[in-house]
């Protein structure tokens, strides 16, 4: 009697094996992970890259001071980093595959732990932001795109290819660039977007439930922050805002959309020719849920950028003084205030991130990462010591445990 080459208990031999190879690829892609064992908490700590003997790596350090603790060793350039909201995750972007295009890629914040790519296409990413427990956001070669921590989901936002050929307005204001710089309400209903033109960045918002397009104002180039109670505040440097958003309907017809993109395309010439008149003449403006211009404050510099404090009451202001070397630092003032800035640091500041209680501020400047109260009661520690070079800071979220 010849043998049964197949049988019921081989069948369930094999159905187990594959189980278990199949959990141990999963289980490797996460860099075998031990059960219950997670990260050491990120309260009170800093992450940041750092370029030393010609490699660049993403380090982590106390902000009262110590030994940076280095969490990775690879070839990729790392840079723009965003911290989960736990603090146990960062993202940030990496050519990792050495070939000239940046992608998002996660780690947990943990020396040794394995880097995960979490988008391949060949286009370059930019500027990861974690919204809720498992979406990441990202510009996706000047399109706002969306992916989740797994990398199960990946699709673009906005501006899609089909809404770009189906709206003769969306060709028109994207016709001579994409986003430059994006935010996104805390309740996912809103993105505001800094679009490109020859001359300056156009605001724009976009609901995100029905996909209707407004434009809220223009300057040389325009920061943003979104605020916890889905508010936003914008730095118009050399513009200002509109005093009343101008929405894009969406063309019914190939006719009506030819005619209206030329209308779209004059008042874009139109704000162009504004923003140039306002060279060098820099606003504050605080948005309502609405988007409507609430309070506009004057600001004495030109800032390279902005930072909101958690407790939406101040606004840490920072400058290169590209332009005007005297107006170079780190300025605070409570927001909403028509006060002049403090200033608590006069050289060359390149990025600031600000602690969870509101009360200090790390900045960039020298290539080093410095810290200081935002009262200016004391120096800045300076973390890095001038070694190497660093470009790119983050702040945890995480709170310590009481």
């Amino acid at each position: 009697m010849r043998p049964k080459i197949f049988t019921f208990r081989k069948f369930l031999l094999l159905v187990a094996a594959l189980g278990i190879f199949g959990g141990l690829a999963l289980w490797g892609s996460k860099g075998f992970p031990l059960p219950f064992v997670g990260v050491s908490s990120t309260a009170g700590k800093l992450a940041f890259t750092w370029e030393k003997d010609g490699q660049t790596d993403v380090y982590l350090v106390s902000a009262t001071g110590g030994e940076p603790v280095q969490l990775n060793t690879d070839a990729a350039v790392e840079g723009e980093l965003a911290f989960s909201q736990d603090g146990q995750q960062l993202a940030f972007t990496a050519d990792r595959g050495q070939s000239g295009v940046r992608q998002v890629c996660l780690t947990e914040a943990g020396a040794g732990r394995k880097v995960i790519a979490l988008t391949t296409t060949q286009s370059t990413k930019e500027f990861p932001v974690f919204h809720g427990e498992r979406d990441l956001y990202f510009l996706d070669s000047g399109k706002v795109a969306r992916t989740t921590t797994d990398a199960s989901d990946s699709d673009a936002i906005f501006p899609t290819v089909e809404e770009r050929r189906d709206n003769a307005l969306l060709r028109t204001l994207f016709a001579e660039g994409g986003v430059a710089r994006y935010a996104i309400s805390p309740n996912a209903e809103l993105i505001l977007a800094a679009v490109k033109r020859e001359r300056g960045e156009v605001l724009v918002a976009i609901a995100l439930a029905d996909k209707t397009v407004a434009i809220l104002g223009s300057a040389q180039k325009i920061y943003f922050q979104a605020l916890s109670d889905n508010t936003f505040t914008v730095l118009f440097n050399s513009g200002t805002p509109l005093t009343q958003a101008m929405s894009l309907p969406k063309p019914k017809t190939a006719e009506e959309g030819q005619g209206a993109g030329e209308q779209l395309g004059i008042v874009l010439n139109q704000l162009a020719a504004q923003t140039e008149a306002l060279e060098g003449k820099s606003y504050l403006v605080h948005f309502s849920a609405t988007l409507a211009p609430e309070t506009a404050m004057p600001l004495p510099v030109t800032p390279t950028g902005f930072s909101i404090a958690p407790d939406n009451q101040t606004v840490g202001l920072y400058s290169e003084g590209t332009d005007a070397p005297e107006t170079a630092g780190l300025f605070v003032l409570a927001l909403g205030s028509q006060e002049a800035p403090q200033r608590l640091y006069d050289k060359p500041v390149r990025g600031i991130s600000w602690s969870p209680d509101s009360s200090s501020l790390a900045f960039l400047s020298e290539g080093s990462v410095l810290v200081t109260p935002k009262t200016g009661s004391a120096a800045p520690l300076n973390l890095t010591q001038g070694k190497g070079r660093v470009s790119s800071l983050v702040w945890s979220p995480a709170q310590p445990k009481k």
